[in-house]
């Protein structure tokens, strides 16, 4: 069902599903199965991180948000090379982001996503549509989403190991960390590049110049208005990046009024998780899950 303003409550942790589904996937072992012999690893480990977050932060509603495309097409328009390179998921993965959304729904807790976007773009209109007085941490290992650090009302946890330690970032965090502030973090990863995304960058702009000079001008658009100003060979680059530069402002940009994309959420339906959990072997990963949430 579609969404709107009132979707969240006062405290919320947004979860970028696919970010940590991948996380945990790539950290347990394929050899996790369910009675069936298919792997189940993506499951526990993401549920396992789902029960540390509710326990760690109790009395936070708990929304975990999906891609709905991860590759949007107005992205590739712009720039063909955004995510080009990625190789293909294994092929144990995608069958178990399936099972995670019927545990989710079993359990009540709220998916959302926006049609034609990334999770990302998602959480970026929900972080948008924040009540006055309403807090959200975004919980990510993706850097993108340090763009919408706000304080008092948005901080973002990074997972380290698992999420028992996440590394917290709030305004002053981003900055000491990449030398911007959040709201110039997608002009510092446009210049530094980031091979996850396909993003070449500008030849020879590591990330202490590209601080440098977006904290200098303000801007992208600032910097190209006084290349004169750059050491010639710096000048020479920018100007060779400027058609990548100016796709990027649309890449970069998070779409942060989309159409939302929601389920019901509600109370758990505990026979409906357990039954799940027998079905697919989730053992002690689901137990610890829905104590979690009820304690929550």
């Amino acid at each position: 069902m579609s969404v709107g303003n009132s979707l969240l409550p006062s405290t919320s942790l947004l979860l970028d599903a696919p970010s940590l589904v991948y996380r945990a996937f790539f950290a347990l072992p394929t050899t996790v199965t369910d009675p069936q012999g298919r792997p189940v690893n993506a499951v526990r480990g993401f549920l396992d991180m789902t029960a540390r977050l509710a326990t760690d932060h109790p009395g936070s509603q708990i929304v975990a948000v999906f891609d709905a495309d991860w590759r949007p097409k107005f992205r590739v328009d712009a720039y063909p090379g955004y995510k080009a390179e990625r190789p293909e998921d294994p092929p144990e993965l995608p069958p178990q982001f399936d099972v995670i959304a019927d545990v989710l729904d079993a359990a009540g807790v709220k998916r959302i996503e926006a049609p034609g976007l990334e999770a990302d773009d998602a959480i970026a209109t929900l972080v948008a549509r924040l009540d006055d007085g309403s807090r959200a941490s975004v919980v990510t290992g993706d850097r993108d989403l340090l763009a919408l650090v706000e304080d008092p009302r948005v901080d973002l946890l990074f997972p380290v190991k698992g999420l028992s330690a996440p590394t917290r970032f709030d305004e002053a965090a981003v900055e000491d960390k990449y030398g911007v502030r959040p709201s110039l973090y997608p002009a510092f990863a446009t210049l530094r590049g980031d091979s996850s995304d396909g993003l070449p960058g500008v030849a020879g702009i590591g990330p202490v110049r590209a601080a440098k000079l977006l904290r200098e001008w303000g801007s992208i658009d600032g910097i190209m208005g006084h290349l004169e100003t750059l050491p010639p060979k710096q000048a020479e680059a920018f100007a060779a990046a400027s058609e990548y530069l100016e796709a990027m402002k649309t890449v970069v940009r998070l779409v942060t009024d989309a159409e939302l994309e929601a389920t019901a959420g509600g109370e758990p339906d505990e026979a409906r998780v357990r039954a799940l959990a027998d079905e697919h072997g989730l053992g002690s990963s689901a137990t610890r899950f829905l104590r979690a949430l009820n304690a929550s």
